[in-house]
C-alpha cells in the first residue's frame, strides 16, 4: 500500500510552529515511504477563514520547502481540496446515512438542547443527547419538514442489542500505542449543523475516505475526536486509516506554546531572520530523535531516517536559545554569496545598499564574512554592522546617565591617555593612509605602540570606540580596511571613512 497523508490547516492566519511541525512529520513520512503528501484546506469556519489566510499558510509551507503532491493550488485526482467546495459531497453522504438509519434529523433548538444539558447536569447524568428526535415517527418527521423547520443531522451511536457494529473503539496509535473508548462515553453527535455546514468530525472522515488517506498524522489535541470518527468509518463500512497523534509543543514554562512565549508563527521567525532549513531541522527534533543522535542534518538525512515509531509521545519543549544556536550553525555554513543574497533585501530596506554592482557584491561578501560568526539570525547582521554605515562622533564621546548601554561604556575616551592617542592615530592616517589590509593594519598598530607607549586594551579600546562608537564588535584588522573601501564605493549609503572618524573624535576631545 502506498502511503497517502494529508496536512489540513484551517486558514485563519499564519502557520503556527505546532502546525508546521505536524506538516513536516507528514511530509517526511510520505517522502520516506515514497507516498503522497496532500494539502487540504479546512475552511468551513466561515467567520474566520479567508482566502488571504489560506494564501499565507500555503506561502509558509512553500517557504519551509514542503512541496505537496495534491492540493488546492496544484489540483489532483481527488479535487476539490477545499472543504468549502465539497459541501455537496457532505450533503450526499449525510442523506445516505439518514436513509440507511445511521443518522437522523434532529429538530431540537439550541434552547431545548441547553435545557436538556442543564437537566442532565442537575441529575448528575452525562450530558448526552436524550434521543428525542431519534424516536420520532416518519409521520412526525414529515410534518416538521413540511413546515421547513430547521434541523441538524445527528449520528446515532448503536448501543442497543443486535447493533450493526461495535461502538466500543480501540485504535493502535503508531506513537501512543493502544487507546480505547467505550460507547458509554459518547452520546449521539451532530454531523451537519442546522445551517447546513458539516461538523469537523464528519467532513474530515468524508474527505479522508474520498482522498484515500492511509495514515492520519496530527496533533494530540485531535485524539479525543478519534472515537467519533472511527464510528463514522464503521457505519459507512469504510477502511479506517492508521492514526499517529503527535505531542503538544510547550514553552519553557511547560505550558502550551503561545504568543506570550514570543514569536510562534513560521512567518514571524522568517522575518526575524531564521532560515527555512534550520526551522525544518529544529522542528523535526521536537519529538523525533535521530538514530545517531546528531542535531544538525539535511532534509535528505531526515527523509532517509524518519520513523513515526521513533517519535516521543511526551510533550516537546520549544527552546528559543537552542533554535537560535542551530540557526546560527546554518548561517555560519552558508557560502558568502548565498548569505549576501539573503541579506540584500534587509540591507536595502534600511537604506544601506542603493544599487547593485560587481564591486558592491564583492565588498558585501567580505563584510558579511567578517560578521557571520557573531550572528545567529539574519536580522543580527543589521545590529552587528550598523557601525559601518552609521557613525555619530558626538555619541561616541558621550558619557551621561541618559546614554545607551554602549555609550555608558565610553569613559575609555575620558581617560587622559585617550586624547593624545586619538590625535596620534589621526596623524598616522594622514601620513600613511588608512590600513587597507591585515598586514598594513599590523604595521599601523606597531607604529602606535612605538609612538604612544600604549598596547593591548589601552590601545585597542580607545581605537575601537573612536572608529565604531562601541566597545565591542568585529576584529578591527578586518573592519578598518572594509570601512575604507566602502567609503569609496558608489551605490552604498555614505560611509564615513576611518580617517574622518578619528579626526572628528580628536576635535571633540580637544574641546
Amino acid at each position: 500500500m502506498t502511503p497517502r497523508v494529508r496536512f489540513a490547516p484551517s486558514p485563519t492566519g499564519h502557520l503556527h510552529v505546532g502546525g508546521a511541525r505536524t506538516a513536516i512529520f507528514n511530509w517526511l513520512f510520505a517522502r520516506h515511504h515514497g507516498g503522497a503528501f496532500i494539502v487540504r484546506v479546512e475552511d468551513t469556519d466561515q467567520a474566520r477563514s479567508t482566502l488571504e489566510s489560506e494564501q499565507m499558510v500555503l506561502d509558509d509551507l512553500r517557504w519551509l520547502g514542503l512541496q505537496w503532491d495534491e492540493g488546492p493550488d496544484v489540483g489532483g485526482p481527488h479535487a476539490p481540496y477545499r472543504q468549502s467546495e465539497r459541501t455537496a459531497r457532505y450533503d450526499e453522504v449525510a442523506s445516505e446515512m439518514v436513509a440507511q438509519g445511521q443518522a437522523y434529523r434532529c429538530f431540537c433548538s439550541e434552547a431545548e438542547l441547553e435545557a436538556k444539558r442543564k437537566a442532565a447536569e442537575a441529575e448528575q447524568r452525562a450530558p448526552h443527547y436524550d434521543l428525542t428526535c431519534y424516536r420520532l415517527s416518519e409521520a412526525q418527521i414529515a410534518a416538521k419538514l413540511a413546515t421547513s423547520m430547521p434541523h441538524a443531522i445527528r449520528f446515532h451511536i448503536p448501543k442497543e442489542a443486535g447493533a450493526p457494529f461495535d461502538a466500543n473503539v480501540t485504535i493502535h496509535d503508531i506513537i501512543r500505542g493502544e487507546v480505547s473508548w467505550t460507547k458509554e462515553t459518547l452520546g449521539d453527535f451532530i454531523l451537519v449543523r442546522s445551517d447546513g455546514l458539516p461538523t469537523y468530525n464528519f467532513s474530515v472522515v468524508v474527505d479522508d475516505h474520498d482522498m484515500a488517506i492511509t495514515h492520519v498524522i496530527r496533533a494530540e489535541e485531535h485524539l479525543t475526536n478519534t472515537h467519533r470518527q472511527v464510528l463514522i468509518y464503521r457505519a459507512r463500512s469504510w477502511d479506517v486509516p492508521e492514526f499517529a497523534h503527535v505531542s503538544l509543543i510547550l514553552g519553557q514554562d511547560r505550558t502550551k506554546l503561545s504568543k506570550r512565549h514570543g514569536a510562534t508563527s513560521v512567518s514571524a521567525y522568517a522575518e526575524e531572520g531564521f532560515l527555512s532549513e534550520a526551522m525544518v531541522n529544529y522542528l523535526t527534533l521536537l519529538g523525533w530523535s535521530t538514530p545517531d543522535e546528531r542535531e544538525i542534518f539535511t532534509r535528505v538525512y531526515a527523509i532517509e531516517n524518519f520513523s513515526l515509531r521513533s517519535v516521543n509521545p511526551a510533550p516537546a519543549v520549544f527552546d528559543p536559545q537552542k533554535f537560535e544556536w542551530l540557526n546560527g550553525q546554518y548561517i555560519h555554513a552558508l557560502p558568502p554569496e548565498s548569505l549576501r543574497e539573503m541579506l540584500l533585501t534587509r540591507f536595502s530596506a534600511v537604506g544601506w545598499v542603493r544599487e547593485g554592482s560587481a564591486e558592491i557584491d564583492a565588498w558585501l561578501d567580505d563584510l558579511v564574512e567578517m560578521a557571520r560568526k557573531k550572528v545567529n539570525r539574519l536580522n543580527d547582521f543589521i545590529s552587528v554592522l550598523r557601525f559601518v554605515f552609521e557613525f555619530h562622533a558626538e555619541a561616541a564621546v558621550l558619557v551621561s546617565e541618559a546614554a545607551t548601554p554602549d555609550q555608558k561604556n565610553q569613559p575609555v575616551l575620558a581617560d587622559p591617555r585617550a586624547r593624545p592617542l586619538i590625535a596620534a592615530i589621526a596623524a598616522d592616517f594622514r601620513e600613511h593612509g588608512v590600513p587597507g589590509d591585515e598586514e598594513t593594519f599590523k604595521q599601523f598598530v606597531e607604529r602606535m605602540k612605538s609612538d604612544t607607549g600604549l598596547k593591548g586594551k589601552d590601545l585597542f579600546m580607545p581605537l575601537r570606540v573612536a572608529l565604531t562608537g562601541s566597545t565591542h564588535g568585529p576584529e578591527l584588522h578586518r573592519a578598518v580596511p572594509l570601512m575604507e573601501r566602502g567609503s569609496r564605493i558608489a551605490g552604498l549609503a555614505p560611509i564615513v571613512s576611518p580617517r574622518t572618524r578619528v579626526e572628528r573624535i580628536a576635535v571633540l576631545l580637544a574641546e
